[in-house]
């Protein structure tokens, strides 16, 4: 039974389940309904919001436009396993994403193209840049910022500086509140530059937009018999989990029961070696009597603008124009230390990834697994920053995991 309500039923809720699921993000809804439905387990899930899927929920707002309330997420993937799982639950639109990027008080195309140079320098050193960067990277499409900083084409160096000072270099200062140096090289080699001309921001087999929004996809895919939800619960007031005895207690008794928890770990364990760093988002809503702010793209990225990293329009972002006549509606997207007693940061969305911070997950870690039925998972259990078919994925090993020590009991 699927019931997005808490239960009053005593009974029902203190019935032992054969998995327990802390979250009902991605990980979390993607391992109960493959329990329920192919293994037929009983699954509750305790979810501490009063709405599922996580940082995907999606609502309607007082215009009647739909907004994505953690930020602006396009689905896109090549695994075929993962894109069959997730049309499942959703019929899905095809979708290609754009954005832009503000440099100069130019908009320029994000992830920067060879329509950047154009726009950036005068016509014949643009074709210099152009040039030399086919030169220096023959046969490639896209090259890491980091790798053109270090190019001995002086044009193709020059040209990586500017980007690097102007967007890269402010832009993790601000999402981060660290220097580049300070954070792990794969957080900047997700956005490459791109040599040619090609616009879209992904580069997936499949690219797509849920056709009524991303919580209903979770509803959907919560809806099975097996399936118990639990709204409005922290987990933590139901579990404790004691590494040293090996035991996790479900309201004060021990379980055997397999516990997938896609939360923090640090939390879990009471920040026992101290607070893992993550980074929250706050937004700033702005209905505007305009037809549209943002002339280039749906979102734009503003690195040198003071405060917000980045601005959504909702309208065009996701196609609503028929019902926005008139007038559009903006989301400036704030980073911010994340602090679960703030008004504004109290939702982690972003682990801050570095050396020093992973070394102090792996304290974490060390505890989990102590434990032979605790499974972490998830941007927050793994403590890394998955893409949305990656966690997707993610969940697909943890169910098999999961599995193999359910038929292992």
């Amino acid at each position: 039974m699927f019931d997005c309500e808490v239960s009053d039923n005593k009974e029902r809720q203190n019935a032992l389940p054969d998995c327990i699921v802390v979250g009902s993000g991605f990980c979390g809804s993607v391992i109960a309904r493959r329990l329920a439905e192919e293994c037929d387990k009983k699954v509750m899930v305790l979810e501490r919001r009063q709405q599922v899927s996580g940082n995907m929920y999606d609502e309607y707002d007082e215009n009647g436009l739909l907004i994505q309330k953690y930020g602006p997420h396009v689905f896109h993937t090549s695994k075929e396993a993962v894109n069959g799982f997730v049309n499942r639950f959703s019929k899905m639109d095809d979708y290609t994403f754009r954005c832009s990027a503000e440099i100069d008080g130019i908009m320029v195309p994000s992830p920067f193209n060879f329509k950047t140079v154009d726009l950036l320098y005068p016509a014949e050193k643009a074709e210099a840049i152009k040039a030399a960067c086919n030169e220096a990277y023959p046969g490639r499409d896209a090259v890491p910022i980091l790798e053109m900083l270090r190019c001995e084409n002086p044009l193709v160096k020059e040209y990586a500086q500017m980007l690097f000072e102007k967007d890269y270099m402010p832009y993790t200062c601000k999402q981060w509140d660290l220097r580049p140096d300070q954070m792990d090289v794969s957080v900047l080699n997700r956005v490459q530059v791109m040599l040619s001309y090609r616009d879209t921001y992904f580069n997936d087999t499949y690219e797509s937009m849920p056709a009524e929004g991303y919580t209903k996809m979770f509803l959907n895919m919560l809806d099975h018999p097996n399936i118990t939800v639990r709204l409005n619960t922290d987990a933590l007031d139901e579990l404790e989990v004691l590494p040293e005895q090996g035991q996790v207690l479900y309201q004060g008794q021990p379980v055997s029961c397999p516990v997938v928890y896609t939360g923090a770990l640090d939390e879990l364990f009471g920040y026992r070696f101290g607070h893992l760093p993550y980074r929250a988002l706050w937004f700033e809503y702005k209905r505007l009597d305009q037809e549209r702010y943002i002339k280039e793209t749906p979102i734009a990225v503003y690195p040198m603008r003071p405060g917000y990293t980045r601005i959504t329009e909702y309208k065009t972002f996701l196609r609503q124009e028929d019902k926005a006549k008139g007038f559009t509606v903006i989301a400036l997207e704030y980073p911010l230390e994340y602090d679960k007693d703030s008004e504004k940061a109290n939702e982690p969305s972003y682990p801050v990834v570095n050396q020093q911070n992973m070394d102090l997950y792996a304290k974490y870690t060390g505890l989990a697994a102590k434990v032979a039925n605790l499974f972490p998972c998830g941007r927050l259990g793994d403590y890394k920053y998955y893409n949305m078919d990656d966690v997707i994925d993610r969940a697909f090993q943890v169910y098999e995991t999961v599995k193999g020590y359910m038929e292992e009991r």
